[in-house]
């Protein structure tokens, strides 16, 4: 470890760096087209029938080469002095060095279908509905998160083509609202006390119905794994079992049995080094789905011409559906293949509003 003091607060870089950046390093962009037809139907119904594609392009791909000559370790002897006991088990003659090398080589290609249908508002009553069917594959791990996720094989960034972690297959969902029909110049308790305290009235709601996004299975990597810089990256092996067999239940969502840590008959010692790597694809195991339905019930009250009092109660998840969240993917542990937490439950909220 090297002590920063005054004397030394800025000491010399280091002979042999750990980051590098694509020289032809290219800007990422995205190409996107969509098509709509839509069409009136009788009882003030629209349809809509869409299509939405989009491809990116120079996506940010971070790969960690695994290993360094011995000659140009004898040209720098901190690197063996930074870790003298580490393996190297790529090739022999070879010291492993923790490196990152940053490029944009990746893609994301995504397509969906949509159906909507909505109701206009009429006689106080208005519906929507809405079908999508979409798939996406990229081989950028970071794609929808924060970016510097490593490729499982420097030598096969590739092999990292799979569904998107946003990728949603099935997604039903939509909108209603009904006002009471009690009230002034509604049809019925049109006048009188009951007329004022009926009025104003509606139910509103929204539900969405969805299957789930994608998992990677992984397992965690020893030390030997960690030197190489292949740390929360490496997938395992399948095993030929079906990964759905058995599968959908808090306590195995999927099925364990078809994955399995890959062998290294190699290296006996070392159950993880930097050349193996499983064969289980990137994002393959389903996630959970969504169920939700929110629901509120509100009454606006008029106090003159510009002036308006609204309460409303809100009721998210109004059935209080259990709704999975969480799945645990790393083979080597407890709660492999296993529901680890759940979303929140039904709640309550009330609010009130004056509008002047």
């Amino acid at each position: 470890m090297t002590c920063f003091t005054l004397a030394n607060g800025f000491p010399a870089p280091a002979t042999l760096g750990n980051y590098a950046l694509d020289p032809h390093y290219g800007l990422p962009y995205v190409q996107v087209w969509n098509l709509d037809i839509q069409k009136t139907l009788p009882w003030g119904i629209v349809m809509n029938l869409g299509y939405n594609g989009s491809r990116g392009n120079h996506l940010d791909t971070v790969i960690e080469p695994r290993a360094i000559s011995a000659a140009t370790a004898a040209t720098d002897p901190s690197i063996l002095a930074s870790n003298p006991s580490a393996p190297c088990p790529e090739t022999t003659g070879c010291v492993p060095l923790n490196f990152r090398y940053e490029e944009a080589v990746s893609f994301s290609k995504f397509n969906a279908g949509t159906v909507r249908v909505n109701k206009r508002l009429a006689n106080g009553f208005a519906v929507g509905a809405n079908y999508q069917y979409s798939h996406s594959i990229d081989d950028a791990a970071a794609l929808g998160s924060v970016g510097g996720v490593g490729v499982q094989d420097w030598q096969n960034p590739l092999g990292e083509l799979g569904n998107s972690s946003l990728d949603i297959r099935h997604t039903v969902s939509g909108t209603y609202l009904y006002e009471l029909p009690f009230g002034k110049d509604k049809r019925w308790v049109t006048t009188g006390t009951g007329s004022h305290i009926l009025e104003g009235f509606s139910i509103s709601g929204s539900y969405t119905f969805a299957t789930g996004g994608w998992l990677s299975p992984s397992y965690q990597g020893s030390v030997t794994s960690t030197v190489c810089g292949t740390g929360g990256v490496l997938r395992p092996d399948l095993t030929g079992v079906s990964v759905t067999s058995g599968g959908g239940t808090l306590h195995q969502w999927f099925n364990p049995a078809a994955y399995a840590l890959p062998p290294d008959a190699d290296n006996p010692g070392y159950p993880y080094p930097c050349g193996v790597f499983g064969n289980a694809p990137r994002n393959s195991i389903e996630g959970p789905g969504t169920v939700s339905n929110n629901m509120a019930l509100s009454k606006t009250v008029s106090m003159g011409e510009t002036r308006s009092l609204e309460m409303r109660a809100t009721i998210n998840n109004v059935f209080n559906t259990v709704q999975y969240s969480g799945v645990g993917t790393v083979v080597n542990s407890q709660n492999f293949g296993e529901v680890t937490s759940v979303s929140p439950m039904r709640s309550f909220q009330f609010t009130a509003r004056f509008r002047f």
